[in-house]
């Protein structure tokens, strides 16, 4: 074999490892869902193999537990949970309508109150993270 050959099989198999990088990257995009129905809100991983997710289906939102061997809904959010995520999302992506909604929902007191709740919620996630990690 010349050295020639050996140059060639190596910028051979440097192109084809490229041109499967590119293209599983194009294929990646191809299947991110355009759903408007269905929306992973917010993802947490929790473990290697595990996350939180909120999920928005429709108007309802859920906590769901997703893993490689299962998906399991944690909670469906009330209505006032619900606002109160909403409101959350809303700081965080500021435009005009949001900044409107974001004005209304700061007077009502439920929405004070959920959150704090979801404060509380995130404080015990991060306690649970801890034990989780100290195991």
């Amino acid at each position: 074999m010349l050295f020639t050959d050996i140059v060639q099989m190596i910028l051979a198999l440097a192109l084809i490892i490229f041109l499967a990088n590119f293209l599983l990257k194009k294929l990646g995009s191809f299947q991110k869902s355009n759903s408007q129905i269905i929306k992973i809100i917010e993802r947490v991983p929790v473990s290697k193999s595990s996350s939180l997710c909120i999920v928005q289906v429709e108007s309802e939102y859920m906590l769901m537990s997703i893993s490689e061997s299962s998906n399991d809904i944690i909670k469906t959010f009330s209505d006032e949970e619900r606002e109160a995520i909403q409101f959350r999302l809303a700081r965080k992506q500021p435009d005009v309508k949001s900044e409107e909604a974001i004005h209304k929902m700061k007077d009502s007191n439920a929405v004070r109150l959920l959150l704090e709740k979801l404060d509380a919620m995130k404080k015990d996630y991060k306690e649970f993270q801890k034990k989780g990690i100290n195991k």
